[in-house]
């Protein structure tokens, strides 16, 4: 709730914050675009008087119209170095003592920089650019009239006065055009502000009320489906309470089969004679508990990456070998029998999980051997079949009884003649396969073995 009128307040605010600075902006350009048509009319004007002293001076001779000219004719050429200088990027100072010599009030000139430096290259302010560069040009050609002019006067050579004056007049009326254009230009951005800014007036209010109104409804369906999340929240805690009572039972399962192990290895140990032996037993102690130690930290590793947990490509010899190597005696000292025939070498799955099913369904192969028969053996078999990868556990062991095969993989589920288990680990094995979109099942005969079957998807 609090989120939602935070939101709310935020979209509220944003917008009142849109309206005022498109108001201001909009002020703004349109007090640039005042300034330019002020900019315009002293343009304007200093060209008309600089031709109308021109003409005189044509006809007179006289140095005071030259000296007005030149005066005059000094308004557009000043700003002219305003407009090179903020075209080519120069310094600012350069560009607002151009506009000052250009007859612009001291107040207009930030207004006169910044509108030509935003907009310089926008279509509508570039055409007008091109306009007034134009018509610089044609006050340069003015400018060029008077001075040779006033050389060839001063000199004492004839002039062709109606010639030039033509001339003038010409390039007078050109300018006159350009200036029309210019200040064309300007109106029609003025209008053009003025228009977005009243479109805008209506747009955010009604973005406004639209979110307020969307916002309110987000808000009731979240009230709605409360009920829904406190109740999906209870079921998410009772799926994690139940994957932690998975890892604590995995774990400690794990942990006691190189345990048992190692007292086989104390067994044999204890029984042996020969004292050359001995370094052979202990390098087995040695890898025994290096390969326990390689399960605690993998066992960290998948505490820490319990949020991220992924499939990847494990390697099926190395992870039955490492089972092997964990379940290599039997708890009398007799080295287990192990046998491989593993067509299919890689699997993608989850490493964590497949681990805690071969070393359940191996243990318990170790667990329950038969010891009447001459050797006790477990083999573990992989080949393809369709797309699923299909890995069987078999050994000749004591095997299950028939009316206890449907419910070994129940929860809790003991055999008679198992008091000390938990009656957990075939039901957690079940589970991890599942969770991989795979399948377990068992095929035994009292007292000939038991195999058990897990399908996998490549």
């Amino acid at each position: 709730m609090k989120r939602v009128i935070i939101s709310l307040t935020l979209i509220v605010l944003i917008a009142t914050a849109a309206i005022s600075v498109t108001h201001y902006y909009a002020v703004k350009i349109i007090s640039s675009t005042r300034a330019y048509i002020n900019f315009e009319a002293q343009y304007a004007k200093g060209e008309k008087d600089a031709t109308r002293h021109l003409v005189s001076y044509l006809n007179s001779h006289d140095e005071v119209d030259y000296l007005y000219f030149k005066s005059d004719i000094s308004i557009p050429k000043g700003d002219s170095i305003a407009r090179e200088a903020l075209m080519l990027g120069k310094d600012t100072r350069i560009a607002r003592i151009g506009f000052l010599m250009g007859g612009n009030n001291k107040e207009d000139l930030p207004q006169l920089v910044w509108f030509f430096s935003q907009f310089k290259n926008k279509p509508f302010f570039k055409t007008a650019i091109e306009t007034w560069q134009q018509a610089d040009m044609l006050v340069s050609k003015l400018n060029a009239i008077g001075v040779t002019a006033h050389r060839d006067v001063t000199a004492g050579k004839p002039v062709d006065g109606d010639g030039l004056i033509l001339r003038v007049n010409t390039i007078s009326d050109n300018l006159t055009i350009k200036q029309q254009n210019f200040s064309a230009i300007l109106g029609d951005t003025s209008r053009m502000v003025d228009h977005y800014v009243f479109i805008l007036d209506l747009v955010i209010p009604f973005i406004i009320l639209l979110c307020s109104a969307l916002l309110a409804g987000i808000m009731l369906r979240k009230l709605h489906t409360s009920q829904k999340v406190i109740l999906e929240q209870n079921k998410a805690l009772n799926n994690m309470n139940e994957r932690i009572k998975k890892f604590a039972y995995s774990v400690t399962h794990d942990l006691r089969s190189p345990i048992a192990s190692l007292t086989g290895l104390v067994s044999v140990l204890e029984r042996e004679k020969d004292i050359t032996r001995l370094p052979d037993y202990t390098e087995m102690m040695r890898e025994t508990l290096e390969l326990q130690d390689k399960y605690i930290r993998d066992v960290l590793n998948t505490i820490r990456n319990e949020s991220t947990k992924k499939e990847e490509i494990c390697n099926l010899v190395e992870l039955v070998n490492d089972i092997k190597n964990q379940n290599s005696f039997f708890a009398d000292g007799h080295k287990v029998n192990f046998l491989s025939e593993l067509e299919v070498w890689e699997l993608k799955c989850n490493i964590a999980d497949i681990k805690v099913v071969f070393n359940n369904l191996i243990s318990n192969a170790v667990k329950y051997a038969d010891f009447n028969k001459p050797e006790q053996w477990i083999k573990v078999k992989s080949y393809r079949k369709d797309e699923q990868c299909i890995i069987e556990i078999e050994d000749n062991g004591l095997g299950i009884k028939s009316d206890q095969k449907e419910n070994i993989f129940k929860k809790y589920f003991k055999s008679g003649t198992n008091k000390k288990s938990m009656g957990l680990g075939l039901y957690f094995a079940k589970q991890a396969i599942e969770e991989m979109n795979g399948t377990i099942t068992v095929k035994s005969l009292p007292g000939k073995g038991t195999s058990f079957i897990v399908a996998l998807p490549l």
